[in-house]
């Protein structure tokens, strides 16, 4: 059976990305599909960067805000089954599905056909019921990973003592499939030669849900062409800064107080929110939160001064949360989406794209994307990345895999989740701080710790 084409835009953020999407929409007879986790969720439109109707050209955008404040955060797993069905129905239409999104545990999940671990009692509970059907679940994040280490010592060692996330996945998999997770991915390493490790696949567990990124060990669900928009990250940076300027300029303080009122009112309503998921999460938000806090809905007037100097510190931090997050989308594509693709085969499905000068975003960009989907609708040979002019080959290499195991510093209070990590923590200068001797100078020097006042009696007499 012959797999539907798709199209799948990646990058990191502020590269361009929706631009491209629409572009290629108009072309090629398209509807773009949402692959960002927060722009599912309504509210924060400029926060989470959502292309403005205006720029959307009468495009059909899928899956965008639709998500009520009200309502429960997504799975990975939910948003694979709904993608996949528009995917579907477009194709049966005769559209061409784009999809264009920076959280790229949602794309390569997508992409790789049997990817998540999921069984149907996953599929069927909500996260609120299996809160209620297993208490241990809306623990604390020390309390859950104390009981894995009792349920699953080997997975419970694969996660840093704070990833709330991964560890309460683990639970869930154990929970509803009453197997330990580690039996489990070794089954599935075991059933496909041509797999990653276990301990890589554990590796690579979403961070949401109760399913697994073990992406890089299944084929490919679509006949997908997947572009790359690439960036300089150190050029990238400074038009993040520049973006975030212009999302101040146009409302985004006020945005987060607006936000913060209608998070008030469903407290109010008796609306359980959590807010370390969905939302309540995106970039912008959380650091402008103290800001609006004070200035906001409750109306709480401050002066000039600490007002300018609260919203200063939320938009720096909003900058720099931001460039961070750049570099995590830019180590997730090399790290584990090229490594998936190349164990494929599937690396001739990826064309990369230099979008760092966006004066040659024309040639650059916007025509090789285009004659690629060409060559690609037409099941012709797509271009070869490596041999674009514009393209360093370097960032063709997939990163190196990273043996994950947790190791606690005592002296420090601090947990490394790898052997490198661990063998440079003991030259790193908090480390050395605190296990440095400490020398009582007092008691090896006594005369040169003298009170003040005994010198002050000493100089008077010797005044007289």
């Amino acid at each position: 059976m012959t797999k539907p084409q798709i199209v799948v835009i990646i990058g990191t953020t502020g590269v361009g990305k929706s631009q491209l999407a629409v572009t290629l929409a108009e072309k090629f007879n398209g509807e773009i599909i949402n692959g960002d986790a927060l722009q599912l969720y309504e509210g924060l439109p400029i926060a989470t960067n959502k292309l403005p109707n205006a720029q959307r050209k009468s495009i059909p955008h899928h899956l965008l805000s639709c998500i009520g404040l009200d309502e429960e955060t997504w799975t990975v797993g939910k948003y694979v089954r709904n993608a996949s069905a528009i995917i579907e129905n477009l194709v049966a239409h005769g559209k061409l599905p784009i999809v264009v999104g920076g959280t790229h545990y949602y794309t390569q999940s997508l992409l790789f056909e049997d990817s998540l671990v999921e069984t149907e009692t996953t599929k069927r509970l909500s996260v609120q019921s299996q809160e209620k059907k297993w208490p241990i679940l809306a623990a604390s994040t020390q309390e859950m990973l104390k009981q894995l280490n009792v349920i699953d010592p080997e997975i419970a060692s694969r996660w840093h003592p704070n990833d709330r996330r991964k560890i309460r996945h683990s639970l869930e998999v154990y929970f509803t499939s009453g197997r330990k997770p580690s039996d489990l991915y070794r089954e599935q390493h075991s059933a496909n030669p041509r797999r990653v490790s276990a301990q890589d696949s554990v590796n690579e567990q979403s961070s949401q849900g109760v399913e697994t990124a073990g992406q890089p060990t299944f084929p490919l669900r679509y006949d997908a062409l997947i572009l790359w928009i690439n960036t300089d990250l150190d050029k990238l940076s400074a038009r993040l800064d520049q973006r975030m300027d212009q999302m101040v300029d146009n409302g985004l303080i006020e945005e987060v107080q607006s936000m913060q009122g209608r998070l008030q009112t469903l407290e109010r309503s008796g609306t359980p929110v959590d807010s370390s998921k969905g939302i309540w999460t995106a970039i912008g938000f959380k650091e402008l939160l103290p800001y609006a806090s004070r200035c906001g809905a409750a109306g709480a007037e401050l002066n000039a001064t600490r007002s300018e100097e609260l919203e200063k510190q939320g938009v720096a931090l909003t900058k720099t949360a931001t460039r961070q997050y750049a570099k995590q989308q830019q180590k997730w594509i090399r790290g584990k989406l090229l490594r998936a693709l190349k164990e494929k085969d599937a690396l001739r499905r990826l064309v990369v794209l230099d979008g760092t000068e966006l004066p040659q975003w024309p040639q650059n960009v916007e025509a090789i994307a285009t004659n690629a989907v060409s060559a690609f609708l037409r099941g012709e040979s797509l271009p070869k990345s490596a041999a674009l002019p514009t393209v360093n080959n370097d960032i063709l290499t997939p990163k190196a895999k990273t043996q994950i195991r947790a190791r606690y510093c005592e002296t420090c209070n601090i947990t490394v989740m790898t052997q490198q990590e661990w063998d440079a923590h003991p030259r790193s200068k908090k480390h050395r701080k605190a296990t440095k001797p400490h020398i009582d100078w007092q008691a090896l020097y006594p005369k040169a710790h003298v009170q003040d006042d005994d010198l002050h009696e000493r100089s008077s007499c010797d005044n007289r």
